[in-house]
Protein backbone atom coordinates (compact mmCIF):
# COMPACT_ATOMS: atom_id res chain seq x y z
CA UNK A 1 0.00 0.00 0.00
CA UNK A 2 1.13 3.69 -1.20
CA UNK A 3 0.57 6.45 1.56
CA UNK A 4 0.73 9.63 0.45
CA UNK A 5 2.53 12.58 2.63
CA UNK A 6 4.50 15.50 2.54
CA UNK A 7 8.28 16.33 3.39
CA UNK A 8 8.70 19.58 4.88
CA UNK A 9 11.95 21.12 5.90
CA UNK A 10 12.42 23.95 8.12
CA UNK A 11 15.50 25.64 9.96
CA UNK A 12 15.99 24.70 13.16
CA UNK A 13 17.07 26.85 16.41
CA UNK A 14 21.22 26.17 14.90
CA UNK A 15 19.94 26.86 11.59
CA UNK A 16 20.34 23.12 10.02
CA UNK A 17 17.66 21.57 7.94
CA UNK A 18 15.06 20.16 9.76
CA UNK A 19 13.00 17.52 8.21
CA UNK A 20 9.17 16.30 8.86
CA UNK A 21 7.38 13.73 6.90
CA UNK A 22 4.05 13.83 7.74
CA UNK A 23 1.79 10.96 6.24
CA UNK A 24 -1.68 11.19 4.52
CA UNK A 25 -1.29 14.85 3.21
CA UNK A 26 -0.11 15.94 -0.06
CA UNK A 27 2.80 18.11 -0.80
CA UNK A 28 3.17 21.88 -2.45
CA UNK A 29 5.86 21.72 -4.83
CA UNK A 30 7.19 24.65 -5.60
CA UNK A 31 6.99 26.89 -2.33
CA UNK A 32 10.74 25.42 -1.26
CA UNK A 33 10.03 23.91 2.18
CA UNK A 34 7.22 21.38 1.02
CA UNK A 35 7.87 18.51 -1.43
CA UNK A 36 5.18 15.99 -2.46
CA UNK A 37 6.14 12.04 -1.35
CA UNK A 38 4.94 8.39 -1.27
CA UNK A 39 5.74 5.88 1.43
CA UNK A 40 6.09 2.75 -0.44
CA UNK A 41 6.22 0.33 2.38
CA UNK A 42 6.13 0.89 6.47
CA UNK A 43 7.23 -1.37 8.88
CA UNK A 44 7.84 -1.63 12.59
CA UNK A 45 11.58 -1.43 11.68
CA UNK A 46 11.93 0.96 8.55
CA UNK A 47 9.88 2.47 5.50
CA UNK A 48 10.87 2.97 1.92
CA UNK A 49 10.44 6.66 0.73
CA UNK A 50 9.94 8.20 -2.62
CA UNK A 51 10.67 12.07 -2.81
CA UNK A 52 11.80 14.58 -5.30
CA UNK A 53 13.85 15.67 -2.68
CA UNK A 54 17.27 14.69 -2.99
CA UNK A 55 18.41 12.79 0.34
CA UNK A 56 21.52 11.83 1.14
CA UNK A 57 22.75 8.41 3.45
CA UNK A 58 22.78 9.33 7.74
CA UNK A 59 20.18 12.19 7.23
CA UNK A 60 17.75 11.95 9.24
CA UNK A 61 13.81 12.81 9.24
CA UNK A 62 11.07 13.28 11.67
CA UNK A 63 8.15 11.31 10.68
CA UNK A 64 5.03 12.19 12.38
CA UNK A 65 2.89 8.68 12.93
CA UNK A 66 -0.54 7.99 14.51
CA UNK A 67 -0.39 6.62 17.79
CA UNK A 68 3.34 6.99 18.16
CA UNK A 69 3.79 11.40 17.39
CA UNK A 70 6.93 11.95 16.21
CA UNK A 71 9.67 9.40 15.58
CA UNK A 72 13.07 9.81 13.81
CA UNK A 73 14.41 7.65 10.74
CA UNK A 74 17.53 7.73 9.19
CA UNK A 75 18.01 7.02 5.43
CA UNK A 76 20.31 4.18 4.75
CA UNK A 77 20.23 3.62 1.13
CA UNK A 78 19.47 5.74 -1.45
CA UNK A 79 18.44 5.26 -4.94
CA UNK A 80 17.09 8.13 -5.89
CA UNK A 81 13.81 9.04 -5.69
CA UNK A 82 13.87 5.89 -3.39
CA UNK A 83 15.31 6.11 -0.23
CA UNK A 84 15.82 3.35 2.26
CA UNK A 85 15.20 4.44 6.21
CA UNK A 86 15.56 2.83 9.26
CA UNK A 87 14.15 4.01 12.59
CA UNK A 88 15.54 4.97 15.69
CA UNK A 89 13.55 2.77 17.75
CA UNK A 90 10.61 -0.27 16.43
CA UNK A 91 7.73 1.10 16.24
CA UNK A 92 4.71 -0.62 18.04
CA UNK A 93 2.01 -2.65 16.21
CA UNK A 94 -0.22 -0.34 16.44
CA UNK A 95 1.67 3.26 14.80
CA UNK A 96 2.64 0.58 11.79
CA UNK A 97 -1.70 -0.34 11.90
CA UNK A 98 -2.53 3.18 11.92
CA UNK A 99 -0.38 4.52 9.27
CA UNK A 100 -1.61 1.87 7.00
CA UNK A 101 -4.69 3.01 7.51
CA UNK A 102 -3.87 6.35 6.58
CA UNK A 103 -2.96 4.77 3.26
CA UNK A 104 -6.36 3.60 2.83
CA UNK A 105 -9.33 5.41 1.41
CA UNK A 106 -12.27 5.83 2.92
CA UNK A 107 -14.85 3.43 1.48
CA UNK A 108 -12.63 1.36 -0.72
CA UNK A 109 -10.91 -2.09 0.04
CA UNK A 110 -6.98 -2.34 0.93
CA UNK A 111 -4.76 -2.40 -1.82
CA UNK A 112 -3.43 -6.01 -2.58
CA UNK A 113 -0.34 -4.73 -5.15
CA UNK A 114 -1.14 -6.91 -7.31
CA UNK A 115 -0.24 -5.69 -10.32
CA UNK A 116 3.40 -4.81 -8.94
CA UNK A 117 3.26 -8.50 -7.37
CA UNK A 118 3.24 -10.00 -10.72
CA UNK A 119 5.87 -7.92 -11.89
CA UNK A 120 8.33 -8.63 -9.06
CA UNK A 121 7.01 -12.48 -9.72
CA UNK A 122 8.56 -12.25 -12.98
CA UNK A 123 11.05 -10.26 -12.66
CA UNK A 124 12.42 -12.87 -9.32
CA UNK A 125 11.89 -15.78 -11.60
CA UNK A 126 13.91 -14.39 -14.63
CA UNK A 127 16.60 -13.54 -12.69
CA UNK A 128 17.16 -16.95 -10.93
CA UNK A 129 17.08 -18.59 -14.48
CA UNK A 130 19.64 -17.25 -15.68
CA UNK A 131 21.72 -17.73 -12.23
CA UNK A 132 21.88 -13.96 -11.26
CA UNK A 133 22.14 -12.92 -7.61
CA UNK A 134 20.26 -9.55 -6.51
CA UNK A 135 24.00 -7.94 -6.82
CA UNK A 136 24.41 -8.90 -9.95
CA UNK A 137 21.45 -6.91 -11.47
CA UNK A 138 21.86 -4.49 -9.05
CA UNK A 139 25.37 -3.54 -10.92
CA UNK A 140 24.02 -4.18 -14.15
CA UNK A 141 21.76 -0.99 -13.41
CA UNK A 142 23.66 0.74 -11.29
CA UNK A 143 21.26 0.57 -8.20
CA UNK A 144 21.04 -0.88 -4.90
CA UNK A 145 20.51 -4.55 -3.44
CA UNK A 146 17.88 -3.48 -1.67
CA UNK A 147 16.24 -1.43 -4.67
CA UNK A 148 16.11 -4.42 -6.94
CA UNK A 149 14.76 -6.55 -4.00
CA UNK A 150 11.96 -4.21 -3.46
CA UNK A 151 10.78 -4.51 -6.81
CA UNK A 152 10.64 -8.11 -6.50
CA UNK A 153 8.43 -8.21 -3.60
CA UNK A 154 6.09 -5.61 -4.45
CA UNK A 155 7.01 -2.73 -2.50
CA UNK A 156 7.75 -0.33 -5.19
CA UNK A 157 8.06 -0.25 -9.02
CA UNK A 158 10.56 0.81 -10.83
CA UNK A 159 10.03 3.95 -13.07
CA UNK A 160 9.49 3.44 -17.04
CA UNK A 161 12.72 4.41 -17.96
CA UNK A 162 14.22 1.79 -16.16
CA UNK A 163 12.29 -1.26 -18.04
CA UNK A 164 14.61 -0.92 -20.87
CA UNK A 165 17.50 -1.54 -19.19
CA UNK A 166 16.24 -4.07 -16.76
CA UNK A 167 15.40 -6.23 -19.87
CA UNK A 168 18.28 -6.30 -21.44
CA UNK A 169 20.10 -6.94 -18.19
CA UNK A 170 17.49 -10.41 -18.48
CA UNK A 171 18.27 -10.90 -21.93
CA UNK A 172 14.75 -9.92 -22.34
CA UNK A 173 12.53 -7.66 -24.48
CA UNK A 174 10.43 -4.78 -22.42
CA UNK A 175 7.24 -6.68 -23.01
CA UNK A 176 9.14 -10.12 -21.34
CA UNK A 177 8.98 -8.14 -18.16
CA UNK A 178 4.79 -7.85 -18.22
CA UNK A 179 3.43 -11.39 -17.42
CA UNK A 180 0.62 -12.48 -19.75
CA UNK A 181 -3.07 -11.42 -19.93
CA UNK A 182 -5.17 -13.66 -18.30
CA UNK A 183 -7.92 -15.80 -20.17
CA UNK A 184 -10.89 -13.92 -20.50
CA UNK A 185 -12.93 -16.34 -18.18
CA UNK A 186 -10.34 -15.72 -15.33
CA UNK A 187 -10.33 -12.22 -15.60
CA UNK A 188 -14.08 -11.80 -15.17
CA UNK A 189 -14.20 -14.24 -11.98
CA UNK A 190 -11.30 -11.39 -10.98
CA UNK A 191 -13.53 -8.39 -11.48
CA UNK A 192 -16.67 -10.17 -10.05
CA UNK A 193 -14.71 -10.59 -7.06
CA UNK A 194 -13.38 -7.61 -6.97
CA UNK A 195 -16.74 -5.52 -7.17
CA UNK A 196 -18.18 -8.04 -4.35
CA UNK A 197 -15.25 -7.47 -2.10
CA UNK A 198 -16.23 -3.29 -2.94
CA UNK A 199 -19.72 -3.71 -2.08
CA UNK A 200 -19.42 -5.92 0.26
CA UNK A 201 -21.37 -9.10 -0.77
CA UNK A 202 -20.61 -12.42 -1.58
CA UNK A 203 -19.51 -13.38 -5.46
CA UNK A 204 -22.41 -14.75 -6.29
CA UNK A 205 -24.68 -11.90 -5.88
CA UNK A 206 -22.62 -9.96 -8.61
CA UNK A 207 -23.77 -10.42 -11.97
CA UNK A 208 -21.97 -8.81 -15.03
CA UNK A 209 -23.67 -8.40 -18.31
CA UNK A 210 -21.57 -7.42 -21.50
CA UNK A 211 -23.37 -5.84 -24.86
CA UNK A 212 -21.42 -7.15 -27.82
Amino acid sequence: MTIQASLEEQPDERGAVRRTLRLGVGGRLGDGTTASALVRNISASGMLLETATALGEGDAIAVALPEAGDCTARVVWSDAPLYGCRFAAPLPAAAVSAALLRGQPRGTPSDDGGAEDEFGTRLQRLRRERGMSLGDVAKRLGVSKPTVWAWEHGKSRPIERRLAAIAEALGVTPGGLEPAPAALPEAVERSRREIARAYGVEPAQVRIMIEL
